[in-house]
């Protein structure tokens, strides 16, 4: 065989190949080796042991949880955002497939890490493993309170049709309503309607007859434009029945959403509140820009644009902000310091904890709070102790416990306590 000048014999390419094939296996057995430990780190469930020692804290993490409850009305104690999930085994729920592959490392890490918050340790279990698990942190709480727990539908286009390929996960309205049958002391129901569904006011009224006062949308997943008159219809059934609305607003960082980001912008949320529907914005859309739609080309934060919401008078009883998430380390230096100092809107405030994102170990940093001057070093530590026991509790304790630097200025009891209209 005649070589070419600067060409490698057949033998030679092979062995390359060979040894680039062999590099990619062992970096495919470090990842898979190396995985399971990181994604436990970062979802931090292995490290809880609220359940098995439910008398390990210290005595000065004991004071701090005496102290979490002072002047909450406990009987009125209310999570407005506990997710509920699955992957269709035994239930109907739905995940894409590609949260499930390596083909797609960001989605499959992603979600195994969502896995790990919520304790799922053997991914063949049925889905009630999850709510299991979730009731062992409840039940582990000194007072446990009530838990609104979201059901989510999936994503349509405009002309109503599903579209399973940008869906990336579902929960189907009457599993949650049988979950929240089954635990009624401890979980209130949360639908998830997308509203260009031919059905959606239909499907809406059905369950209003039920006496569901609340639904969950998440416009950036699931391609909903607040704005859009498609949404009409629906804003007027939510209306009639008084059930609120709780929406994401802001940047979507869980869920895919990067296409359509700048329909978490909370002034579009106009449209429902005009319409006479009480909105819950969650998170107080304490993450990203959007467009000012106040002053044509100019841009704004998201968390600017959701407090000219809330100092809107006509809007004063229609518009919530809702804080789950607002201590995690991407999105307290937008928001955290102005919600504490706002204390004129802290009874237009309300708790929700996302469960089970307080689980996940690398998105709360008490480092950085404590050097931003949000927490104290010793509430640092004892908060750091309460993560390990029951993050829950954890998420309930750094909300009770942040101040605003300078101030010292907290979040109100009332914060913590559920309002009329909003479902509770």
């Amino acid at each position: 065989m005649v070589e070419l000048e600067g060409s490698a014999a057949p033998g030679v390419w092979r062995r390359r190949l060979l040894r680039v094939l062999a590099a990619l296996g062992v970096v495919a057995i470090v990842i898979g080796l190396a995985a399971p430990f990181l994604i436990g780190r970062l979802g931090g469930y292995s490290e809880r042991r609220a359940v098995d020692s439910p008398g390990a804290l210290s005595d000065a993490a004991r004071a701090l949880v005496a102290r979490v409850y002072d002047g909450i009305d406990t009987a009125q104690l209310v999570d407005y955002h506990t997710h509920l999930g699955g992957r269709g085994i035994g239930t109907d729920c739905w995940v894409n497939p590609r949260m499930l592959s390596w083909w797609h490392p960001t989605d499959y890490v992603r979600f195994k890490v969502y896995l790990s918050a919520a304790g799922i340790e053997d991914e063949t279990a049925d889905d009630r493993v999850f709510v299991d698990k979730l009731l062992e942190l409840v039940d582990s709480l000194p007072h446990p309170g009530r838990h609104f727990l979201l059901a989510f539908d999936h994503r349509y286009d405009a002309l109503g049709r599903r579209d399973l390929a940008r869906s990336e996960f579902y929960v189907p309205n009457e599993y949650a309503a049988e979950v929240v049958r089954a635990h009624p002391a401890t979980f209130l129901p949360c639908i998830s309607i997308h509203p260009y569904r031919a059905d959606a006011v239909a499907e809406l009224e059905r369950f209003a007859q039920r006496g569901v006062k609340l639904v969950k949308w998440l416009p950036n997943a699931m391609g909903i434009d607040p704005l859009s008159e498609l949404c009409d219809p629906f804003y007027a059934k939510l209306a009639e029945h008084d059930i609120a609305l709780l929406t994401h607003a802001g940047e979507e960082q869980a869920v895919e959403a990067d296409e359509d980001q700048e329909l978490g912008n909370p002034l579009r949320l106009r449209r429902a509140l005009d319409a006479g529907v009480r909105v819950i914005v969650a998170h107080c859309a304490s993450s990203g820009t959007g467009q000012d739609l106040d002053q044509p080309g100019a841009e704004r934060t998201n968390f600017e644009l959701f407090l000219r919401l809330m100092d809107e008078p006509r809007y004063e009883g229609l518009v919530f902000g809702e804080i789950s998430t607002v201590t995690q380390i991407n999105r307290f230096p937008m928001a955290l310091a102005g919600l504490l100092e706002r204390t004129d809107l802290h009874g237009r405030l309300v708790n929700g904890t996302d469960y089970p994102l307080p689980a996940i170990n690398v998105l709360y940093q008490t480092g950085a709070l404590a050097d931003a001057g949000f927490l104290d070093p010793d509430e640092r530590e004892v908060l750091n102790e309460l993560y390990q026991y029951n993050p829950l509790l954890f998420d309930l304790a750094l909300k009770r416990t942040v101040h605003a630097p300078g101030s010292g200025q907290r979040f109100a009891p009332e914060v913590f306590e559920g309002k009329p209209g909003l479902g509770y």
